[in-house]
């Protein structure tokens, strides 16, 4: 038969049913650019946080300190999975169907090595206020000159 469950047993058993490992969640990949994004989080930083290192919109490295916690923020996981080393990977966080933050990575990103950088965005952004925004890979530069760009960008 059937067993009472107390308030806090129901609670704890939906909670566990509800969960869902962020191993197990499926990220928006972009076809064609050989680029697998393991994380796309937006967020914004709180004064008192430690600062650390970021990527402005244009590119560039900036150290911890000083930190723009005025600021917004995109943290992009990926690995490039092509054959050849990459040197510049443009992003584009997409949310509601629209293009809505732009990120510049440059460096040197070898084939199977996992990058994760944070880069700084317009605040106006937030809140995103809806489920399931992504990052899409906009263009991807090799260190030979070849580049892929998308062939079906999000649109503004």
């Amino acid at each position: 038969m059937f067993k009472t469950l107390s308030c806090a047993a129901m609670f704890a058993f939906a909670a566990s049913a509800c969960a869902i490992p962020a191993a197990a969640q499926t990220l928006t990949q972009t076809p064609g650019s050989k680029i697998t994004v393991s994380q796309c989080n937006p967020h914004q930083h709180h004064v008192g946080m430690p600062g650390h290192p970021w990527i402005d919109p244009y590119g560039i490295y900036h150290g911890a300190e000083p930190f723009p916690y005025t600021e917004g923020f995109l943290e992009v996981g990926y690995t490039n999975n092509a054959s050849k080393p990459a040197k510049e990977v443009d992003f584009g966080l997409v949310s509601r169907g629209s293009l809505i933050a732009y990120a510049k990575d440059v460096g040197t990103f070898s084939p199977g090595v996992a990058i994760d950088h944070e880069f700084s965005v317009d605040p106006e952004i937030f809140p995103i206020g809806t489920a399931l925004p992504y990052c899409a890979v906009l263009r991807v530069v090799y260190t030979d000159g070849t580049q892929w760009q998308n062939p079906t960008p999000p649109q503004q």
